[in-house]
């Protein structure tokens, strides 16, 4: 066989080979635990594939139930946290598993904020506050199917004017697609109208060994961020943002999670205890992520698994990343703008008007580092 040939046999080899292996771990998820109705609508969950990445969405909510990579002995594992069935989806506690997030991801102060001279008081449903949009957001939202093919599904919700007292009627288009160099694309479309506040984000848990596999204080973080903004004990910003040069928030280098972050091997409820020095107790931090052009997709964090040789990188076109590591057995890396900027006239601005478009992109990219 001539050379030429024998390379090209060999690499369609390779590829169907992955191929194989990604089909067989993703067709042992029971996709008819989410066949059902929801409020008169077709949910179900979605496949979609391209090279060593396969992802899995429901249109309920927009969640990410299943993203799926090998290691570098080529094994596949469920990378993020996720539910068996569209039941659990419909009952989960807010924040966690992978939904879609908006009309305002992150907090709103007290549940107001005032917009061209008029003020609204908005559901809240985090104490005081307002959490990832209230009650009737992205999240508990049956999406409708727009298109859906091998390496792309899109959706739409109007989420109508006044749901959770927020101005406007929200018209958003939400399209998952895997990328030719293993990056699972989210990108958020959403247009109003009457002036309104937007910030969308996905809630994603990762955890680079396989979700459920034990905790991520292994994993090692950069964010390319100079600041965070400086938030109480219920998130709340105060307006100013910190320098984390110095501190246990700057991973402008790769560190180690357990680096900068306690172990709470053994520890009992209501223990007692003291938070060591150069350590904090958990990250639930807004990241003032650098970019060197505005709304230019750029990377601006990665994290990496020793134990299992995966890498991913995180890409987006918003000045934040929110960095929650409290549970320990994953992480979430949110983009978005940065919380309660409604009531923050020197963050960057969420409002949208009507005429104008909003535009988010994230990129979850992944590969095996030698």
């Amino acid at each position: 066989m001539h050379c030429k040939s024998v390379i090209i046999a060999l690499f369609l080899s390779c590829a169907f080979a992955v191929e194989a292996r990604a089909q067989a771990f993703v067709s042992s998820i029971q996709s008819e635990n989410f066949d059902t109705i929801i409020c008169g609508k077709k949910v179900g969950l979605y496949t979609i594939r391209r090279g060593e990445l396969v992802a899995q969405v429901t249109n309920y909510g927009g969640f990410i139930v299943g993203l799926y990579s090998p290691d570098k002995d080529g094994t596949y594992a469920n990378l993020v946290t996720s539910y068996p069935t569209i039941h659990q989806y419909m009952n989960y506690n807010i924040g966690a598993v992978g939904p879609a997030v908006g009309r305002y991801a992150n907090r709103i102060a007290h549940g107001r904020f005032t917009l061209d001279g008029k003020e609204y008081e908005i559901t809240k449903n985090s104490g005081e506050h307002t959490l990832h949009g209230g009650l009737k957001g992205f999240d508990r939202t049956v999406w409708d199917v727009v298109e859906s093919d091998e390496s792309k599904l899109v959706l739409k919700c109007i989420l109508p004017d006044e749901t959770d007292g927020f101005p406007g009627t929200l018209t958003t288009y939400l399209t998952y697609s895997v990328t030719d160099d293993n990056g699972l694309k989210i990108d958020y479309e959403a247009t109003t109208d009457k002036p309104t506040v937007v910030s969308t984000t996905t809630h994603s848990y990762f955890n680079l060994n396989g979700a459920g596999n034990g905790d991520i204080m292994g994993h090692i973080l950069t964010v390319n961020a100079d600041r965070i903004t400086e938030t109480d004990r219920a998130g709340i910003p105060s307006g100013k943002l910190t320098k984390v040069k110095g501190t246990p928030y700057d991973f402008n280098q790769p560190t180690r999670i357990a680096d900068r972050q306690m172990e709470m091997k053994g520890f009992r409820f209501g223990q007692k205890f003291e938070i060591p020095e150069g350590k904090v107790m958990l990250f639930d931090n807004n990241f003032c992520v650098n970019h060197k052009k505005k709304n230019k997709i750029e990377k601006v964090a990665t994290v990496y698994s020793p134990e299992s040789g995966r890498l991913m990188e995180v890409w987006n076109n918003h000045p934040g990343l929110q960095v929650y590591t409290g549970a320990r057995r994953a992480i979430a890396l949110e983009s978005q703008m940065y919380p309660d900027s409604p009531n923050h006239p020197e963050f960057p601005s969420t409002v949208l008007r009507p005429g104008e478009k909003y535009q988010h992109t994230c990129i979850y990219k992944l590969s095996v580092k030698p």
